[in-house]
């Protein structure tokens, strides 16, 4: 028995097999939730032990962008077998996930695979000499109308990935029986309660609270372009976008002044972007606007504030990288704004609206220093 084991029922994963595990959302609540509901698995909670196979989730919520493969901030487990399934595929000798990167195997009882053809004989389905081998000129242009039709390189957000660990030693060691049996579960939306606590800010007003993500690497650009740096009002979903070569925090500091000098100091800009990286930031910003607190902050909730609108974003990427691989930056300002002039589905209203006709002027001077008292890292965002 290896030392993990999938929690997922009718599922006999573990660690012995060279198949990818996740851990459980702990750290989030409402993750969480999701989570268990998907499995439906009753009279049982997770501990910090507790990890789901590959095999559960879908091709659309895994990040192979990196070295590892890694679960997207949406990600849901989805892909789950009942016990008459299970039992009727044990029955057929097969196993069949349906993933799009997962192989379907048969096997017989001893454990020999079966439908294959012998080594030394040929399968029945096998083309003589002359049909096997098509024309030289013929596999040039299968390959060349192959590499046409490939999709575009995969690219995701870019995310320190402290964020996703463990915060403290203390929860490490007693997170698997100091975990609450009776858990209350945060609310799918924003309560009286939640509103109330001190760890809580509601984002209430258009340019007061943004989130700066890097997304990439997408397609290679003939400018040289290979990321875009994007800037979302959580209240308004105003949207700033700017390609970039890669990421530099001297660039992204004088494209978030430009954003700050035409709309005027926001309270602070959330951010998933690694820490020495945002350190670097807020030291470019201190010194251009003579501000003493740091503007941008590193926080995990970057993503999940505003998740309607990281979507719609993230779909605007794909349709650019997908219609205009080789020029897609100069498309997306036409994109983005085209998007800021359109009623957003959620707010019923169009983002240029809500932060450019609202009546209130940009802030020219910092604002929002009562907050250095709060521990900003530590606060959940809700939108009103």
């Amino acid at each position: 028995m290896g030392r993990y084991k999938c929690c997922a029922e009718n599922c006999d994963s573990s660690s012995e097999s060279d198949i990818k595990f996740f851990k459980f959302p702990l750290y989030n609540p409402k993750k969480l939730k999701r989570w268990l509901q998907s499995m439906r698995r009753e009279d049982w909670a997770p501990s910090r032990f507790s990890v789901l196979c590959i095999r559960h989730f879908e091709e659309q919520h895994l990040d192979r962008t990196g070295k590892s493969v890694t679960l997207k901030e949406d990600a849901v487990p989805t892909m789950f077998t009942s016990a008459a399934e299970a039992v009727a595929t044990r029955g057929r000798g097969t196993i069949q996930v349906s993933n799009k990167n997962s192989v379907t195997s048969s096997k017989s009882k001893k454990g020999k695979p079966r439908g294959r053809p012998p080594k030394n004989r040929a399968p029945e389905s096998q083309t003589t000499e002359t049909e096997a081998a098509p024309p030289a000129a013929h596999r040039e242009e299968t390959q060349e109308g192959h590499r046409e039709s490939e999709p575009p390189e995969p690219w995701s957000v870019i995310v320190d990935e402290e964020l996703m660990k463990i915060h403290s030693f203390p929860h490490f060691f007693h997170g698997n029986y100091c975990v609450s049996q009776d858990i209350q579960w945060a609310a799918d939306n924003a309560t009286d309660e939640a509103k109330g606590s001190r760890n809580v800010i509601e984002v209430c007003g258009p340019w007061q609270w943004l989130g700066l993500d890097l997304r990439g690497p997408l397609p290679l650009t003939s400018s040289g372009h290979r990321f875009l740096l994007t800037l979302l009002d959580y209240s308004s979903k105003w949207i700033e976008a700017w390609p970039v070569e890669s990421l530099q925090p001297q660039h992204t500091a004088e494209h978030l002044l430009e954003a700050v000098r035409h709309f005027g100091f926001p309270l602070r800009i959330l951010s998933r972007l690694p820490l020495p990286t945002v350190t670097q930031i807020n030291q470019q910003l201190k010194a251009e606007l003579k501000v003493e607190f740091p503007l941008v902050v590193h926080h995990h909730r970057t993503g999940s504030v505003d998740l309607p609108t990281q979507q719609i974003i993230d779909r605007m990427v794909q349709e650019l990288t997908e219609q205009h691989p080789s020029d897609w930056d100069v498309f997306v300002q036409a994109k983005v704004f085209s998007l800021c002039f359109k009623e957003n589905p959620w707010t019923g209203e169009r983002p240029f609206t809500l932060l450019c006709c609202s009546g209130t002027a940009p802030e020219h001077t910092p604002r929002g220093l009562q907050l250095e008292e709060l521990d900003l890292k530590d606060c959940e965002f809700v939108l009103r």
